[in-house]
Formats: structure tokens, sequence, C-alpha cells
């Protein structure tokens, strides 16, 4: 985000240490203009070879991903993978109920 700063620059505002905030903290829509480039792709990759086929313990999921916690607890599948399609998926079906899809 700080090499190409054109895609949140007009909308975040304030010190340094605001900007720092909001970059981190913002909301995912950002993220889009991030995730094709070759660094972020192989961070993931990284990330998800380190991680494995391994579960996620609860207690990480409840605090670093929270709204997955529920589902989680009901059962479904703790590997990174999953955690990953899983937050993918309530971010869509977000976006659907709002559009009237679902």
């Amino acid at each position: 985000m700080l090499r190409e700063p054109q895609h949140w620059q007009k909308y975040y505002h304030g010190s340094d240490a605001a900007l720092r905030v909001q970059r981190h903290f913002s909301y995912s829509d950002r993220i889009r203009y991030y995730w094709p480039h070759p660094d972020a792709v192989a961070a993931v990759d990284r990330l998800m070879t380190a991680l494995g086929d391994r579960k996620i313990p609860m207690p990480l999921i409840s605090q670093f991903l929270g709204t997955l916690h529920a589902a989680a607890a009901a059962g479904q599948r703790t590997d990174a993978r999953s955690l990953l399609l899983l937050a993918v998926r309530q971010q869509t079906d977000l976006y659907s109920r709002a559009a009237g899809i679902l």
C-alpha cells in the first residue's frame, strides 16, 4: 500500500500514525487493488504452505478471526484453506444480501 498509495490516499487522512492505523484496519475493500500483485501472491502462498493442513486452534480463531469462530465451533473445518474460503464466503454473502440476492 505504501508503494502504491493512489488506491487509498484520497480516502485516508491524518498524521502518519493515523494513516498507518487506517491502512491496517480499514474496511477490506481497498485490498482488491493489491491482491494480484506478485509480492502479495507470493506472501499468501508462503503462508498457506507454512500452515499446510494444520488445524488452527480455536483460541487463535477467536482472537484473530472472530467472525469465523461460531462456524468453527459448529464444526467447520479449521485448516487455513477452509477458514480462508469461509471468510471469503462470509464477505460475498454480505454483499449478496445487500444486493437482495440472498
